[in-house]
């Protein structure tokens, strides 16, 4: 029940994966969607991959571009760490990750190490550049990559898909949920009288939690206390010369701006709190950050209830999307939990013979799934060193609510101490590796201040050759085609270095691999 992304890619994996099952979308034509999205982690691909679908079938249709990661801007005002780079996981990183490690171990000793993280990430170099992440065949590493796009091209491609596979498609307004006796959803019934009755149903109404929510009572676990932010303003604005290949977020007075490249314009946005400044405020800060005037672009403002349904999988029902929660897309992690959430979703319920028997383990591992990526989204506030507004001030002096997980880990790595066994007791590795922890907490500047340290030893500076791994970047970028290169090729409906062809598996196996994802592959 209901559309949008989170909607149509519920029905298109249901069709492939439950092949003996009728799988009928139920969508309303007075209801919109949010649809404001527009970055991914590599989960995507190993959707698209498992549903059979080629870069160069969906990418130009949805104005697509590749992301290598995020590089956020502004977050710090510690010297040397103002911006730093979220990357996504490259085969030969293992290495550059242990050298990152090794030296922000020396400089949290307080000796002086080179210790930001970009320096050490493939990805890093290659967002820098704007190079396409896709290698050739001959490349020995794999890559990993997500994608910028247009959400709402993206859920109307989708739905064209879905269709064409077999998914029934109903566009009617849905009046009431009807209950059994037992408590189970009996039937939907539309205006006019006709209802649609169902072994199993998928909420995908939005915020609306029309069937969650509204219609079983699912109580609704607010993370205000830790995330501030409870409201966005949209605009886009012209497509540049050079298109990226990483989302920047950049800190503003009340909260931060996204700017995601796409083939056919920038998409803008700003995530806010709605405590410390008004619509109006948010809106003029925005187009000023973005040197646009008010009768430029039009702009859209969202309302966001930021939290999670205390269990997604209730009775004969599954939320899905925002329906099920939503956390600010301060990572992108959007539709990397939906999808986490359907594969595990498929696997269980075939391992439980189509009942119920393990809803208490998806809704384990789902609830987990979101509050660790609550905590990780709330050390970006907790580490800044913002003072300048209220609204900084707020965040940065919020360490009190922060989850007991996050303060261990937090004081081990201020202790100096391997934060790896902190992450494995807590759990908190689960969706966010140790690498991207670090990336994190060394990006920011998570150090004894610069005038307290001492320079460190010849012998441990030389552990790790920093001009080794400038110069290997250098010489595998020589693989890599810019950005609008790969792009133009996707336009002729070819792929860049023919990457269809490669790693080619049945659609079983791709489905196999889908399903033996977790999270965590986006960190």
């Amino acid at each position: 029940m209901g559309g949008g992304t989170a909607g149509w890619m519920t029905a298109m994996l249901f069709q492939h994966a439950f092949q003996d099952c009728t799988i009928t979308l139920v969508e309303s034509a007075v209801t919109g969607i949010i649809g404001v999205g527009e970055g991914s982690t590599p989960a995507l691909k190993a959707f698209m991959d498992a549903l059979g679908i080629s870069e160069s079938e969906w990418m130009s249709v949805c104005q697509a571009t590749y992301k290598s990661g995020i590089s956020f801007r502004g977050w710090s005002t510690r010297n040397g760490f103002e911006e730093y780079f979220h990357p996504f996981f490259s085969h030969f990183d293992r290495d550059h990750i242990k050298a990152l490690i090794f030296n922000s171990e020396l400089r949290r000793a307080g000796k002086r190490a080179h210790a930001h993280p970009n320096l050490f990430s493939y990805a890093s170099y290659l967002a820098a550049n704007s190079l396409c992440p896709i290698t050739p065949y001959a490349f020995p590493f794999e890559v990993q990559y997500g994608y910028h796009f247009n959400a709402a091209m993206l859920g109307s491609f989708l739905k064209e898909k879905a269709i064409e596979r077999g998914v029934v498609w109903k566009s009617a307004h849905v009046e009431n949920i009807a209950l059994n006796a037992e408590g189970d959803i009996a039937h939907l019934a539309f205006e006019g009288g006709a209802i649609l009755e169902g072994d199993f149903f998928v909420d995908c109404t939005g915020f609306a939690s029309l069937i969650t929510g509204k219609t079983l009572g699912t109580p609704f676990i607010p993370y205000s206390d830790v995330l501030f932010n409870d409201r966005a303003v949209t605009l886009a604005s012209p497509v540049e010369e050079v298109i990226s290949t990483q989302t920047v977020a950049t800190a503003l007075n009340n909260g931060w701006a996204w700017k995601i490249p796409l083939q056919n314009r920038v998409g803008n946005g700003y995530v806010y709190s709605s405590a410390f400044c008004s619509e109006a405020e948010a809106e003029e800060e925005l187009r000023a950050y973005l040197n646009m005037n008010n009768g430029e672009g039009e702009s859209r403002h969202l309302k966001m209830r930021v939290g999670r349904a205390k269990t997604m999988w209730n009775k004969n029902s599954l939320a899905v999307g925002l329906s099920q929660g939503f956390l600010e897309p301060l990572e992108a992690t959007a539709l990397a939990l939906v999808q986490l959430t359907l594969v595990r979703f498929v696997k269980l319920y075939k391992a439980g013979a189509y009942t119920n028997q393990y809803a208490e383990q998806l809704n384990s591992e789902i609830a987990e799934a979101f509050d660790n990526v609550k905590d990780y989204i709330h050390t970006h506030y907790l580490t800044s060193d913002r003072e300048d507004t209220p609204y900084w001030r707020a965040c940065r002096h919020n360490s009190a609510a922060a989850s007991n997980r996050l303060k261990l880990v937090l004081q081990t790595w201020l202790s100096g101490a391997d934060i790896s066994e902190a992450l494995q007791s807590t759990g908190l590795n689960r969706h966010y590796k140790v690498n991207s922890w670090v990336y994190l907490l060394s990006g920011m500047g998570i150090f004894p201040p610069e005038h307290q340290l001492v320079q460190a030893s010849p012998d441990d500076l030389a552990k790790v050759p920093l001009d080794s791994i400038v110069d290997f970047f250098e010489r595998c970028a020589l693989n890599h085609m810019p950005q609008a290169e790969a792009l133009n090729i996707l336009r002729t409906g070819a792929s860049p270095f023919s990457v269809e062809g490669r790693n080619k598996a049945s659609k079983e196996q791709a489905l196999a691999r889908l399903l033996g994802l977790s999270f965590a592959v986006s960190s």
